[in-house]
C-alpha cells in the first residue's frame, strides 16, 4: 500500500508549512507558512521562483484564483492579500476582520472572496473593489474551515460544529454539532454531490451526501492517524488526506489505496494538481513534498 512516488522535497520556509494550493494551470505551486511568507513553486520542476513577505504572523491559508491570476491569502494579522501571480506584487488587502484569518477564497471566477476568522464571521468581499458585500455570523465560534460548492450554492463552515449555509444568502441548510475536537477542513467533490469532513484529532473523516435538495450523512471513514486536511481528486474517485502521511482513499470501497510516507512531522495541507497527477503535502516539517498520484 506504500506509494513510494516522491518526485521532490520543496525546502526554504523557515517554519511549518500550513498551506498549499496548486493554479488552475497547473503551471504554479502556493504555499504559506508560519514564517509569514507565501513563496511560488514552479511546475513540474519545482523550483522557488519568488518569496512574498506576505503577513504579520502566520499564513494560515493560500488559494489560487480559478482565472490564475492572483494567490489570495489569509493572515494571523487580521487580513485578507490578493497578490498577482504574474509579479507576486500586492495588489489589494481586505481589513475588516477582528481575528486571525483562518481560510480565505477565490470564487466564481475569482471574482469573489470568501474569507473566515477566529472572530466568529465570514466575510463575502468583491474582489475587484475590495469592497465589503456582507458579513455572515454563523454562531459556531471561531471558523478554521470553508468551502464553496462547484455551482456556488452551498457554503460549508467548520469550527465547533459543521453549518452548511446558502449561498450568497447565507440561510442555514444543515448544522451537525456531534463533535468532539471540530471539524478541521471542508471539500465538495468536483460534482458537489459529496462534502468531506476531516476531523482532526477525531481521526475520522465524514462523507456527506447532496441530493434533491436534501444534505443528509452518509458515512464516516476511521482511521488510526489524524485527519487534518481532505481534498477530492479530479475524478471524485478518491479523497486525499493528511495526517503523519498522505492517503489516498477509495470512496468507492472506503479503503485507503496508497500511502504516501516522508514527512517527519504532522502534515497541515494536501493538494492536488487539476489533472490529478501531482499531489502537495505541506508539513509543520517545513517542507512541502511533491508526489506522483499516477497508477496508484
Amino acid at each position: 500500500m506504500n506509494a513510494n512516488k516522491l518526485i521532490k522535497t520543496l525546502e526554504g520556509h523557515s517554519d511549518g508549512v500550513l498551506s498549499v494550493s496548486f493554479s488552475p494551470c497547473g503551471k504554479f505551486l502556493a504555499s504559506g507558512s508560519e514564517d509569514n511568507t507565501i513563496k511560488l513553486w514552479s511546475l513540474p520542476e519545482g523550483i522557488n521562483i519568488s518569496s512574498i513577505a506576505a503577513h504579520g504572523g502566520n499564513v494560515n491559508s493560500v488559494h489560487c484564483s480559478p482565472d490564475c491570476a492572483t494567490i489570495v491569502s489569509a493572515g494571523w494579522d487580521k487580513t485578507v492579500k490578493l497578490w498577482k501571480i504574474a509579479d507576486c506584487s500586492l495588489e489589494r488587502s481586505l481589513e475588516g476582520h477582528d481575528s486571525s484569518v483562518n481560510c480565505a477564497l477565490a470564487v466564481e471566477a475569482g471574482t469573489t472572496i470568501i474569507s473566515a476568522s477566529d472572530d466568529s464571521t465570514v466575510k463575502i468581499w468583491d474582489a475587484k473593489s475590495g469592497s465589503l458585500r456582507t458579513t455572515i455570523k454563523p454562531e459556531l465560534g471561531d471558523v478554521k474551515a470553508a468551502a464553496l460548492s462547484p455551482n456556488a450554492a452551498l457554503l460549508a463552515l467548520g469550527g465547533a460544529e459543521l453549518k452548511i449555509l446558502s449561498f450568497p444568502g447565507g440561510e442555514l441548510l444543515k448544522d451537525s454539532s456531534d463533535y468532539i475536537y471540530g471539524v478541521r477542513s471542508l471539500a465538495f467533490s468536483p460534482d458537489g454531490k459529496k462534502l468531506a469532513a476531516a476531523l482532526g484529532m477525531e481521526k475520522k473523516l465524514q462523507i456527506w451526501k447532496i441530493a434533491d435538495g436534501e444534505i443528509d450523512l452518509e458515512g464516516e471513514l476511521q482511521d488510526s492517524d489524524w485527519i487534518n486536511c481532505a481534498v477530492f481528486t479530479p475524478d471524485g474517485k478518491h479523497l486525499l488526506t493528511g495526517g503523519s502521511t498522505v492517503k489516498k482513499w477509495d470512496l468507492a470501497t472506503g479503503k485507503v489505496t496508497a500511502s504516501f510516507e516522508g514527512h517527519s512531522d504532522e502534515i497541515y495541507s494536501v493538494a492536488v494538481s487539476p489533472e490529478g497527477g501531482l499531489i502537495a503535502s505541506a508539513s509543520n516539517d517545513g517542507t512541502i513534498k511533491l508526489w506522483d498520484n499516477t497508477g496508484v
